[in-house]
């Protein structure tokens, strides 16, 4: 696997970035020590036509696992793949940043946590089950 190490600048911020096969979609990168499999849009570009895009939010833009827009306390999975391990069951209480399950894609496991406390009203998966990006995991109330 071609690893390419980068420094980004993002609005005001320098990041040491490491992207693993930076040309197949999805991507592994690290930043600052950090994980992520991101989505590669594979588009020509010409160098001629080339402009500079403006400055994207500072990183991680969202944290895996964070509540759907809607902020009805919802988990979400950060990418497509399979449960590993789920564990919280309803009525379990959880504080910000406990795992509440194990979603792994191309042999790398991510673990998603709780973006706040509380209690978990339901949980929508099984072990070995397949998910989408933004599948529904563990409700919280």
């Amino acid at each position: 696997m071609a690893l390419k190490r980068l420094r980004v600048k993002i609005a005001d911020r320098w990041y040491d970035v490491e992207v693993e096969e930076p040309l197949a979609s999805p991507a592994k990168v690290t930043v600052e020590g950090e994980t992520f499999l991101v989505e590669v849009e594979r588009s020509p570009i010409r160098r001629a036509a080339r402009r500079t895009p403006a400055a994207p939010s500072p990183l991680p833009a969202a944290a895996p696992g964070s509540p759907s827009p809607g902020g009805d306390g919802t988990i979400t999975s950060p990418m497509s793949g399979k449960v590993l391990a789920i564990k919280v069951k309803p009525g379990s209480e959880v504080a910000a940043g406990d795992e509440v399950c194990v979603v792994e894609a191309m042999k790398m496991e991510q673990s998603v946590r709780a973006p706040k406390a509380g209690t978990v009203k339901k949980v929508h998966v099984k072990p070995l089950q397949q998910v989408n990006v933004h599948a529904p995991l563990v409700e919280l109330e």
